[in-house]
């Protein structure tokens, strides 16, 4: 979901937009598990692409770094990035500042022989306790740990599958994914067409089909009308593809004329076996 964020008022000071947006009282879109409201979709940061500043999802209020100010609503950057559904190691700032504060590092890192040191000193005193923690873990620790881990990531693609899949329900204009597959599927929808408008694979959308009631049609029957039907859309492909409106007996010239069964075969986009017999219906010799 894309949220359109409007323009300040021209001459109207920061401090007074920034109280009248908080006191405008305008309904909650999201909402935390407990009952939260939220002002910015969880799960990611929304961004002012005018300014680059960053919103906060507890009051609406836009900032260029929210690390301090979320300490406002009793939050650490931490609790915030937790309670909120972020990464752990997402920046809390905005691009341009972040940036600015990388390359003023940066800039003191390769200039400072002094602090250089010291970082490598931290690195190697950090890889020291780590290899001693590591060791003194149990090996039944060490797969719990893992596991959870794994969990964790579980939790966090199904969660953004949950949100693509809302909002492509949304673009299609239905609240649930049952209601869109039985009336799509209604509407004479096959499978392919469902997994593209709801980006599910072909086991979770069968799944879905299962969970929604809607029973899946029959395959159709090889029968010798469905092979010829099929025969005659490969020629007027193939045809269409060498720009002829006789196939066979635009084969038969180019045949007589010298060509080879893979230069024919590269012409229609068939294999040698197609051209050969195709070739045998119109009296020339494939060679």
């Amino acid at each position: 979901m894309i949220c359109a964020l409007s323009r300040p008022e021209a001459g109207v000071p920061e401090a007074r937009r920034r109280r009248a947006a908080s006191d405008s009282g305008h309904g909650h879109l999201w909402q935390l598990p407990d009952g939260t409201g939220l002002h910015a979709r969880p799960a990611e940061l929304t961004v002012d692409d005018a300014t680059g500043r960053l919103c906060c999802h507890l009051c609406g209020r836009w900032y260029t770094s929210l690390g301090s100010h979320v300490r406002a609503h009793g939050h650490t950057a931490d609790s915030y990035r937790s309670t909120l559904g972020l990464c752990a190691g997402e920046p809390l700032t905005a691009r341009g500042l972040s940036a600015a504060i990388r390359d003023r590092q940066a800039r003191r890192y390769r200039s400072n022989t002094e602090l250089r040191d010291a970082f490598a000193a931290g690195a190697a005193q950090l890889r020291h306790t780590r290899d001693a923690s590591a060791r003194l873990e149990e090996p039944e620790q060490r797969v719990t740990r893992r596991r959870a881990a794994l969990q964790a990531g579980r939790e966090t693609t199904a969660a953004r599958r949950r949100r693509e899949l809302d909002d492509r329900l949304t673009r299609l204009g239905h609240p649930d994914l049952a209601g869109y597959l039985r009336s799509a599927y209604a509407a004479g929808a096959g499978l392919q067409a469902l997994a593209a408008a709801t980006g599910l694979g072909r086991a979770r959308l069968r799944a879905a089909l299962d969970v929604a009631g809607v029973a899946v049609r029959p395959t159709g029957v090889n029968t010798a009308e469905g092979r010829r039907s099929r025969a005659l859309s490969a020629d007027r492909a193939a045809a269409v593809r060498v720009g002829t409106d006789d196939l066979h007996a635009w084969l038969g010239r180019r045949r007589t004329e010298g060509w080879s069964l893979v230069r024919l075969a590269a012409a229609v986009g068939h294999s040698t076996h197609w051209v050969r017999w195709r070739l045998d219906k119109t009296d020339v010799r494939a060679g």
